[in-house]
């Protein structure tokens, strides 16, 4: 079952997610730029120091340490029902997120490079920028959008609600497409639709996880013969 850490761990990771990666960046710098942003423009939106912090302390803390926790519970939680189609994507979920991990910390660290970089030559922060946007736009994304798909197809067997399963499978699917974002333009609507239903899949599975670590335990009567 989930536990009470766990479930604490998926809302640190939620909630860091939500501020450190939406609500204080747009604050301080506006929409973040993509592929198609011309140079200038990418290097004043690197030039705040604070990206350092977020890219680099809280991309590990939150992006990683505490979201593993979450993978780990929602698996143990799939794994409960006897289906051996939903053990195997609760297992393949938890698997392909193990293989996202790192490459969440790479991108942290190369985001934290391109604060630095945005103070200096233009040629190296263009090629920085491009190596982030491919590794943290497209790869990443379709890591994301492959565990998040896993998970859900497993939620079709489990005890989690189907209209949920249905949201994450939804979300993958979207991962997948804006993952085409550092190489062909996509229409804007494409990265902010991914961007909610991302935020609504993961709030509503940390949310159920909770009430499941934190649900009250049937305490086991002894038998009348054996008291």
């Amino acid at each position: 079952m989930s536990s009470p850490f766990a479930a604490i761990a998926g809302w640190i990771g939620f909630l860091g997610i939500t501020l450190g990666f939406i609500a204080i960046p747009m604050a301080l710098a506006g929409q973040p730029p993509t592929a198609a942003t011309d140079l200038p423009t990418a290097m004043a939106y690197f030039r705040h120091p604070e990206f350092a912090l977020i890219n680099g302390v809280i991309g590990v803390f939150v992006g990683v340490v505490a979201i593993l926790p979450f993978g780990i519970a929602l698996r143990a939680v799939l794994r409960e029902v006897a289906d051996d189609r939903t053990r195997t994507f609760a297992d393949l979920g938890l698997a392909v997120l193990l293989v996202a991990a790192p490459v969440y910390l790479i991108s942290g660290s190369l985001g934290a490079t391109l604060v630095q970089a945005a103070d200096g030559d233009a040629g190296l922060f263009a090629i920085l920028f491009r190596w982030y946007q491919v590794l943290y736009n497209g790869g990443a994304d379709v890591l994301e959008g492959a565990w998040i798909g896993a998970f859900s197809l497993a939620m079709l067997g489990g005890a989690m609600p189907r209209w949920l399963a249905w949201l994450g499978i939804v979300l993958g699917v979207s991962r997948c497409v804006k993952a085409f974002a550092p190489f062909v333009t996509l229409p804007p609507a494409v990265e902010l639709v991914s961007g909610v239903l991302f935020l609504a899949w993961f709030a509503a599975t940390v949310i159920v996880l909770t009430r499941i670590a934190f649900a009250q335990r049937p305490v086991p009567v002894p038998d009348a013969a054996t008291a």
